[in-house]
């Protein structure tokens, strides 16, 4: 999916959970403008949804979980699509948002778990939002955040690569601290669509952060790590973005790593070729 081509797609005739389903594809295929557009049109309709309930005491839908959880995830992908936009004040405005959902009537004990879930990822998102920002003096605190929280390490990672990139930072001694981490899933296939995307993210970002710091052999590396996942995933962009980093940094590469470029070159088209 082209993230600048407008979906037409009516979320709201859809049931809540593949609503989310939805939600989260937009969220992999990084198409920022339908998700913002989506993600509002779904709030809205859990706002009314939850008007409805408040008034006459009965949900109109069958739903898998608390409705609060779709209310605080509507305003989840909001605060994502604002931060992968760069619009970091709205993102944090929406942060803040589900940051505290006690005011939320009807809860049970797993509508209180969801209020205690928002409220714990607001604060590693809000930090996120913070270093993006280039407020420098959050980076030891998302960092330590990062350490015990494996779950949260690798769009972790990408947020301080970004940052590094955008503000000239060396965080060497930072990606030290995660390097059996990073060890670990740089060289795992992902079953799951959004980790998939996660660690292409992260790639693209390695490549862009080791290429500032002029540490061209290891960009040369995830180079071909991104061209790798491209043949993994099948994506024609992935593809293309790693074709042009490598060139990018051809009179940079020796002669056995233009030769296993080119060989992953000729396997990726023939393969394209016999489907």
């Amino acid at each position: 999916m082209d993230g600048n081509v407008d979906l037409d797609l009516d979320i709201n005739l859809l049931d809540l959970d593949p609503a989310v389903k939805v939600l989260k594809m937009i969220y992999s295929f990084e198409s920022w403008p339908n998700l913002l557009k989506l993600a509002d049109t779904f709030f809205n309709r859990i706002t009314q949804i939850y008007n409805n309930y408040t008034h006459n005491n009965e949900l109109e839908l069958k739903h898998q979980r608390p409705l609060i959880y779709y209310y605080g995830y509507s305003l989840l992908m909001l605060g994502l699509a604002h931060k992968e936009i760069e619009n970091y004040d709205k993102a944090r405005t929406y942060i803040k948002a589900y940051s505290d959902l006690s005011w939320f009537k009807g809860l049970d004990a797993e509508g209180l778990n969801e209020v205690a879930y928002y409220k714990y990822i607001s604060e590693p998102n809000l930090l996120e939002v913070e270093v993006l920002s280039g407020n420098i003096q959050f980076i030891d605190r998302y960092v330590s955040f990062l350490l015990s929280n494996s779950k949260e390490v690798l769009p972790g990672l990408i947020t301080l690569l970004k940052a590094a990139t955008n503000f000239d930072l060396n965080i060497e001694s930072h990606l030290a601290l995660f390097s059996n981490r990073i060890s670990k899933f740089e060289d795992t296939a992902a079953d799951e669509i959004i980790i998939n995307s996660y660690q292409e993210t992260f790639f693209i970002n390695m490549i862009r952060y080791k290429t500032k710091i002029q540490d061209y052999n290891t960009a040369i590396k995830y180079s071909m790590k991104l061209l790798d996942s491209a043949e993994v995933t099948n994506s024609d962009k992935i593809f293309k973005q790693a074709v042009v980093y490598f060139e990018s940094l051809r009179s940079c590469a020796d002669a056995t790593q233009i030769k296993d470029f080119e060989e992953k070159i000729i396997n990726f088209k023939e393969r394209v070729e016999s489907l």
